[in-house]
């Protein structure tokens, strides 16, 4: 067992996730980080199913907010500011820790006092999961686009271990020290599955309960707390077990949950400096070439047949992204 002195809350929301729970709060109960210092606090939108119960089974601490079924993001700041402990990690149902001492890895990169906050540098990957799930591990994200832009918040699989984004960083042997800057597109979409933060960073963030975490970090950048910690041989996995349809249409809706019309922005994915690089990108998705030989190649570092979902998923991220936002300026001229 490693102990540690820091306390650690686990902050979650949830709303019906009995089927995808149980596996998420046993992989954080089976971390060999000390169990006593270690407190999940689950904010839920009114479930139905069996996910009280799982919570319970698990120990942890649930606030019911069924009247913010819809709305995630304040439920997310919820849990940050009723959260008491030295450290915080956003973590989802869909998340679970792949090894039992990547919580203690990640705690030990705080021992250098310029880290901020800790992700994996990579998603976890394993053969047995969901197509979906070894296909977003391998390309490093959940949206092509973003991994597209160079803006994905974990590093793929093609690439032998080197940091994939932008930053100044510094290998430190079992991480990378990351130093950011002030400029929105130059951050990627780090901030959550698996974010550990030191909670002094968040008294310091201009933040507020309607927010989404990347915006907490650009708060935070903007400050000068600009360096992270990204782990390299420990890993968290981005569990989904749902078809495309359903996830595709999950993402738009929380594309639509976190908008500017909705709630208050200083980050997106896209900026005006991306427009070149973004144009490429929707000419090279809608002719499935340049996404096609990424799939040979990343298939020649990991021969799973999950890479060769790449051509489609950008070609109907790129359309359905395109229909949404179109959508959203017609209705704003209307």
């Amino acid at each position: 067992m490693i102990k540690k002195d820091y306390s650690i809350t686990v902050a979650m929301i949830s709303y019906n996730d009995e089927l995808i729970l149980e596996d998420c709060l046993s992989s954080i109960r089976n971390q060999d980080y000390d169990q006593n210092l270690i407190d999940i606090l689950l904010v839920d939108g009114g479930s139905s199913d069996g996910t009280l119960k799982i919570a319970h089974k698990y120990e942890a601490t649930v606030i019911s907010r069924p009247e913010l079924r819809d709305w995630p993001n304040i439920r997310g700041g919820i849990a940050l500011q009723t959260a008491q402990s030295d450290f915080i990690l956003f973590f989802s149902a869909d998340n679970r820790f792949q090894e039992k001492d990547a919580l203690s890895e990640m705690v030990k990169t705080f021992e250098n006092q310029e880290i901020v906050a800790c992700e994996t540098l990579r998603y976890g990957y394993r053969k047995t999961d969901p197509i979906l799930s070894r296909y977003f591990a391998l390309i490093g994200g959940c949206d092509p686009i973003a991994v597209g832009l160079g803006k994905a918040d974990r590093g793929p699989y093609d690439n032998n271990l080197i940091w994939h984004s932008f930053g100044d960083a510094q290998d430190w042997g079992e991480y990378y020290k990351v130093k950011f800057v002030a400029d929105i597109a130059k951050i990627p979409t780090i901030g959550a599955n698996g974010f550990l933060i030191r909670k002094e960073m968040l008294d310091k963030m201009d933040y507020k309960e309607n927010v989404a975490h990347i915006d907490m970090c650009v708060s935070l950048i903007r400050k000068g707390y600009d360096t992270f910690a990204f782990v390299k041989n420990r890993h968290i996995i981005h569990y989904i077990n749902i078809g495309f349809l359903s996830f595709l249409k999950r993402r738009l809706l929380w594309a639509k949950v976190y908008s500017a019309d909705k709630i208050k922005r200083e980050y997106g994915v896209f900026q005006k400096k991306d427009t070149i690089r973004l144009i490429l990108m929707i000419f090279a998705n809608l002719t499935f070439i340049p996404p096609f030989l990424r799939a040979v190649k990343g298939y020649l570092f990991v021969r799973d047949i999950a890479w060769f979902l790449h051509p489609l998923m950008c070609f109907i991220f790129t359309l359905s992204y395109g229909w949404f936002f179109i959508k959203k300026y017609l209705s704003n001229i209307l």
